[in-house]
């Protein structure tokens, strides 16, 4: 069977793959990942009902579900150029619409836009992994914002110790901290504050032959570190970015409760954090 694709992240068609084995690394109801040989790389397979993330390639669903039924884990694919080839079926990427991970910082966080984003966050009842209410996260003090509050200092000790602290803990696919830690490194894009060693402690971290998380948190955390996010939060971004109606920040925000259990929240913890901390300096 010949599957085309509807979509694919810009990045994956920048290579020129000439020929490589990937492996069909993990399998859900609703995704399945596939990773490159070296285990360097991770690619999520989904259907167009669900955000664009990093890394991505999206089909529709009776195709997803047709190809989802024939894979099996471990099993080899070879990626030869535009073509991704399963034992029994063929992924075309030629005709996918391409998409762009890459969080651009286009303009100066807007402070109106600040006021209304958390007049809305400190009502939130959603609990993140740690399991506080996204709004008493923000209120009271707790271990995973004490050490959110340790990755915003200049100290390179503090940071390696909320990064020991925080990387792997918690459940899921991808653990509570990890998540809290994307969205810091996506608030610190917004309110350009960047970390060069923070960035360098963690890609040194992740890139450990005894990584303390998940393959699948490890990607997404990569991603991070080179301005890549999820379709939700670049949105949160960009509505952040202009003086935006109450609504529109409300709707951005509900975007990325969704995704996940409570991998969404505890995001939006991590990010929402990390801009109280640096607007009170």
């Amino acid at each position: 069977m010949f599957v085309n694709a509807c979509f694919i992240d810009q990045v994956l068609l920048t290579d020129n793959v000439e020929r490589q084995k990937w492996y069909v690394h993990s399998k859900y109801k609703n995704s399945f990942n596939i990773q490159d040989e070296r285990k360097q790389q991770l690619v999520v397979i989904t259907t167009t009902n669900y955000p664009f993330m990093p890394n991505g390639i999206y089909l529709q669903s009776n195709d997803f579900s047709q190809l989802l039924s024939t894979i099996k884990i471990g099993e080899q694919i070879i990626w030869e150029r535009k073509c991704l080839h399963f034992s029994t079926n063929h992924l075309l990427l030629t005709h996918g619409k391409s998409y762009s991970s890459t969080m651009e910082i286009m303009g100066e966080f807007s402070q109106n836009s600040q006021k209304r984003l958390f007049l809305y966050t400190n009502t939130l009842v959603k609990e993140t992994g740690s399991q506080h209410s996204l709004a008493k996260f923000l209120e009271d003090e707790n271990p995973f914002k004490e050490e959110l509050y340790q990755l915003c200092s200049e100290d390179e000790i503090q940071q390696k110790s909320a990064l020991d602290f925080l990387l792997g803990r918690g459940l899921g696919l991808t653990p509570s901290g990890d998540d809290m830690i994307v969205g810091h490194l996506a608030a610190r894009l917004l309110l350009d504050k960047e970390n060069s060693i923070l960035n360098q402690l963690l890609l040194t971290e992740l890139l450990s032959e005894q990584s303390v998380t998940t393959d699948i948190s490890k990607h997404y955390l990569l991603c991070a570190l080179s301005m890549r996010f999820s379709e939700p939060v670049i949105k949160l971004v960009d509505v952040l970015l202009t003086d935006s109606r109450q609504e529109q920040i409300e709707s951005s925000v509900e975007a990325i409760i969704k995704v996940g259990h409570t991998s969404g929240v505890d995001l939006l913890a991590g990010f929402l954090t990390t801009i109280k901390f640096f607007s009170t300096k």
